[in-house]
């Protein structure tokens, strides 16, 4: 199965700013939910890799991974609307296989509307304020 591909900065910029994040040992997932924004039909997919990760010869073979975790972590959600970002880390390389595609499992999960954990979209965390003596 293929899916749809983020290709525009601002779709990228977007997911990282209004979406949920999830980190894992091997990769942070951005997902930017219909319900929070107009987001067209359907799930899109974004990956990133940038030169932390490795030369050009790693991010690619860790995209080509990422993008065949994706094709089975996701498809039985593809025509839920959403953007969903994947930002590689160097552990990516040498997780296994089923580990990469359980962590999209349960990220994109927990972005459900009232999934448990990850960070809501209404705003930045803050910590209480200090009790007054």
């Amino acid at each position: 199965m293929r899916l749809a591909r983020l290709t525009q900065r601002k779709d990228f910029l977007a997911a990282a700013e209004h979406g949920r994040r999830f980190r894992s040992s091997a990769v942070t997932v951005q997902v930017r939910d219909a319900a929070t924004d107009d987001v067209e039909a359907g799930l899109r997919l974004g990956l990133t890799a940038s030169r932390k990760v490795g030369n050009a010869v790693r991010r690619n073979r860790i995209r080509r991974r990422l993008r065949a975790a994706a094709g089975i972590a996701l498809a039985a959600q593809a025509d839920r609307g959403c953007d969903v970002v994947i930002v590689a880390r160097p552990e990516t390389l040498t997780a296994p296989f089923a580990a990469l595609v359980a962590d999209l499992s349960v990220a994109l999960d927990r972005a459900k509307p009232g999934g448990r954990g990850g960070r809501s979209s209404s705003g930045p965390r803050r910590r209480p304020a200090p009790a007054k003596p």
